[in-house]
Formats: C-alpha cells, sequence, structure tokens
C-alpha cells in the first residue's frame, strides 16, 4: 500500500497519524476490512484493463498451433511478438529473429524443390519446430516481465489513491466525531457510511458550519433536548394473564416409617409380633400352632408407622397490570428553505434537521424529511440511506415564498403508510406564511384523532398565529439574534 511493504506496516503508520484508530478498535477492524476489498477490487481492476491481453490470447493459440503443426507458423509468432514492443518498453533481438526466419524460409524453399533426402527433412522440421518453440518461450518470457512492470507501476497507483483514500476517510472521521461528539451524535455505523459515499471536505465544512450552531448556542442545545424526547418512551398499562407457583410444607402418612405404634395388624411380621404370639414358641405343642399361623400369615403384630414433610408445588394465573415501554416512533420533519429563511434562520433549521435525522438514524427509527418553500422536495430515511443522503438533500433550497400546505399535506398522506401510522410531524419555519386553507386545517384535525402529534419550531422572533397555533400541539420559538428559547407553550411541561 503505497510504498508500504504489508498491511501491518500500513495500520502502524496510520495508526500513529491518526490516533482514532487507537481509541477505536471497530474502526481499526473496519480498515482492515477495507484493505482485503481492496486487494479483490485491485486485482479484477488489473484483470479488466491491462494492455496485454490480446498478448496473452496470442501466445495461447501459438502455443496450441505449436503442438499441431510444428514448425510451421513462426512468422506469425514474430509478428505477434514485436507488437509486443509497441505496447511496452520491451526491447526485441529482431536482427537475430530476422535471421531465422531467413533460415527457415530457405530450407522451406529446398523442401518445395525436393533437393532433400527424408534424413535431412526430418532434420530441417525439427529444426524449425525447435526454433518456433525457443521463439515462443522468448516471447512468453518478455511478456511476463513486461506485466509484471505494469502490474508493479499500476498497483502502485492504485495503492497511493487507495492511501489517499483512507488518509482522507481517517481525517473526515476525526473531524466528524469531534464535532458530533459534542452533542452525543456518534454512532460509528453512520460514519462507516461515509467511506463508502461521496462525502468531501467541502460537505465537511458545510455540516461543521452546521453543528457549530448546535454545539456553541446553549439555548438551542436545551431546545435539541426537548424535541429529541417527541414520541419518547410512554409508559403504557396493559392486563396480561401470568402464572404464579407457590410452594407450601404438608405433613403426610409415612407407612415404611416405624415410629409409634398406631393399632394392630396381622401378618408375617416377627420383628413386631404381639408377646402372647411369640409365647407360642415357648411350648413344643403349640409352637405348631404359631407355624401354622406365621405360614397363612395371620400372626397378630403392631401396626408402625410416622410422618414425613412433603413440597407441594400450586400453579395458578392472575390478570395483573404491566407497564410497558412504548418503542420510540417514526417521525417526519418539514424544514422551511423559502427566502424569508436565507442566512442564520436556514442554516440553524438545516442543523437541527441534520441533528433530528442523525439521531432518528442512530436509534433505528424511521424518518421522513421534506424540504419545503411553494414546492416540496422528499427524503425517505427508513431504509439503508446514510447521513451523506441526508447532507446533499439539506444542500437544497428553493428560495422562493412560503407555502406550508403542500408540506403537510404531504406529511399527512405518509401517515396511511405502515411505516408511518404513528409519526409525530415536525415543522421547521419561520412561518412567515399565509393561515392554512379550511381543508387542510381539518385533514390535521382527522390525523391528530389517530394520536399523530404535531409540533412546529419558529425561527425568528415571530410567534404563530391563532389559527397555527391550534393546529400544533407544542410550539417552540427560538431567536437567534438573541440565542434564546422565546416561548414554549402548552403540554412542553409534561415533556421534562
Amino acid at each position: 500500500m503505497g510504498e508500504f511493504k504489508s498491511e501491518e506496516e500500513m495500520i502502524n503508520y496510520l495508526s500513529s497519524k491518526y490516533h482514532i484508530l487507537e481509541k477505536e478498535l471497530q474502526i481499526k477492524e473496519e480498515l482492515f476490512f477495507e484493505i482485503e476489498e481492496f486487494k479483490k477490487k485491485s486485482q479484477k481492476k488489473l484483470l479488466l484493463s491491462t494492455p496485454f491481453y490480446q498478448q496473452y490470447k496470442a501466445l495461447e493459440v501459438a502455443q496450441d498451433d505449436l503442438v499441431k503443426n510444428k514448425g510451421v507458423g513462426i512468422e506469425d509468432d514474430f509478428s505477434h511478438y514485436l507488437d509486443l514492443e509497441n505496447i511496452s518498453f520491451c526491447k526485441i533481438e529482431k536482427d537475430f529473429w530476422s535471421k531465422e526466419l531467413m533460415r527457415l524460409n530457405e530450407q522451406t524453399q529446398m523442401l518445395k524443390m525436393k533437393k532433400t533426402d527424408s534424413n535431412s527433412l526430418d532434420a530441417m522440421k525439427k529444426d524449425a519446430f525447435l526454433t518456433r518453440k525457443l521463439l515462443q518461450e522468448k516471447w512468453k518470457k518478455s511478456l511476463d516481465e513486461e506485466y509484471l512492470k505494469w502490474e508493479i507501476k499500476e498497483l502502485q497507483k492504485y495503492r497511493e489513491e487507495f492511501t489517499k483514500k483512507l488518509e482522507e476517510w481517517l481525517k473526515l472521521l476525526e473531524e466528524l466525531i469531534d464535532v458530533f461528539s459534542s452533542l452525543s451524535l456518534f454512532d460509528r455505523s453512520i460514519f462507516f457510511d461515509l467511506s463508502k459515499e461521496n462525502i468531501s471536505l467541502q460537505d465537511i465544512q458545510e455540516i461543521k458550519r452546521w453543528v457549530e450552531y448546535l454545539s456553541k448556542d446553549k439555548a438551542l442545545q436545551e431546545l435539541l433536548k426537548m424535541l429529541g424526547k417527541l414520541r419518547q418512551a410512554d409508559k403504557n398499562l396493559k392486563k396480561e394473564l401470568v402464572k404464579f407457583i407457590s410452594h407450601f410444607k404438608e405433613q403426610v402418612i409415612d407407612i415404611d416409617s416405624k415410629e409409634e405404634i398406631v393399632g394392630i395388624t396381622i401378618g408375617r411380621d416377627l420383628a413386631y409380633a404381639l408377646p402372647q404370639e411369640l409365647a407360642l414358641l415357648s411350648d413344643e405343642e403349640s409352637s405348631l400352632l404359631f407355624d401354622m399361623k406365621y405360614v397363612e400369615g395371620r400372626i397378630m403384630s403392631f401396626d408402625m408407622q410416622g410422618m414425613s414433610e412433603n413440597i407441594k408445588e400450586i400453579q395458578e394465573e392472575k390478570l395483573v397490570e404491566i407497564s410497558e415501554d412504548e418503542k420510540k416512533g417514526p417521525i417526519i420533519i418539514c424544514v422551511d428553505t423559502s427566502s424569508s429563511m436565507q442566512g442564520a434562520p436556514e442554516t440553524i433549521a438545516k442543523a437541527i434537521t441534520l441533528y433530528m435525522a442523525t439521531k432518528a438514524i442512530e436509534e433505528k427509527r424511521a424518518c421522513y424529511l421534506i424540504n419545503f418553500s411553494t414546492g416540496i422536495d422528499s427524503m425517505d430515511l427508513s431504509g439503508t440511506m446514510g447521513i451523506s443522503k441526508v447532507i446533499e438533500f439539506l444542500q437544497k433550497s428553493f428560495y422562493g415564498g412560503t407555502d406550508a400546505t403542500p408540506a403537510l399535506f404531504h406529511a399527512v398522506d405518509m401517515l396511511q403508510k405502515e411505516a408511518y401510522k404513528k409519526a409525530d410531524i415536525l415543522m421547521i419555519s419561520d412561518f412567515v406564511m399565509e393561515n392554512l386553507s379550511q381543508s387542510a386545517t381539518e385533514k390535521i384535525s382527522k390525523a391528530k384523532e389517530n394520536n399523530n402529534a404535531f409540533y412546529s419550531l419558529a425561527i425568528g422572533n415571530l410567534f404563530l398565529s391563532k389559527q397555527l397555533k391550534s393546529i400544533f400541539d407544542n410550539e417552540w420559538v427560538y431567536n437567534p439574534d438573541k440565542g434564546s428559547v422565546e416561548a414554549m407553550v402548552r403540554n412542553l411541561q409534561d415533556m421534562e
């Protein structure tokens, strides 16, 4: 890679220059992966771009022909060999091979005149075969040498380009991590996307310009914390059938335990036989009676038993209320880029949009962006779209008049889609606009009946009109001149 002899040498060099590789092992692993991918791609690129493809193809045909036709065709081989000189710096011994071809031609003429015997004919054919074989060997050796020189040169170029790309990527990561960490926005998967997409250092400067507004302005940071709580984990109570298991001890009769006398029984248990039964054994005649009773199992004996402790398990099901956390829902962001937003308001609006979109990507939340003026432009971040697409989207501006109706209509239409049914809508604007039509307000009211919330962030020193206040559940007003949040109304206190 570049002038490096091995991957480890290159990694060590980059680690000494970019400390992020020592701090973030995952980025280091990603670097190894990128190097492996580079190897595969560079080999494929070499195969597709080599100027020696036709040469190797012609040599392969010539080698096959040598087996079939022996020495015939050496002129074509020499012609192809000479072509190698035209595409490389190879030096061919033209004089030597020209003389050899002339000699073989003279031999061929002699064959045609039939002035040679059979032994001489065989010798000339063998000579032509060996000469052609030697020519092909020289051709192949020269071709391999020239290909190797070209390959080393090309690989060196690829490696230099790759090393430059890696250094730009690492520099970009260090800059972005430094900027985004100040806002607690550091998700490695987002930054890995940057290595695979067309992000320039100029784009990074644009990002930094947006983020500076977020990192330096304390009032704006407080506002972002509030905005970050949109659709946070609300506690929901639900009833569930829960299985409970309880254990208790109980005393049970143990017939195998001989702890106490509980009565009289009959059988053959001599150990607990009654004294009067055992007395029968004292007389010879009465002992016969004892023997009969034993055989018949009619010997009276004490009935013995004990008690043991048993653990009993009881299962029962009960309906109980369980508190569950509702997942953070999707969000639809409408950002105003009309002419009245030019300057600091637009920068702040885009900075906040970048923050919200990045948070959504980090938290794997569905996010939909709508850029509006008199027209709209939109982008769905629900899939695998990276942060670079967000940047590309935010670089667009209409600089026309302001009409929020198309943006709100489009946002409400998105609520019909499965991924955005529970979405909340945030509109960022200076709200220098006319009131919405009755059809727009009715459509929004219907959406709010389905528990979709509408939020507004007004940038400037203008408060929303009475009509707009009735539309939005929460309203924030940020004054960039004073660097403060001027107003927070309605349910904002509930979000603390």
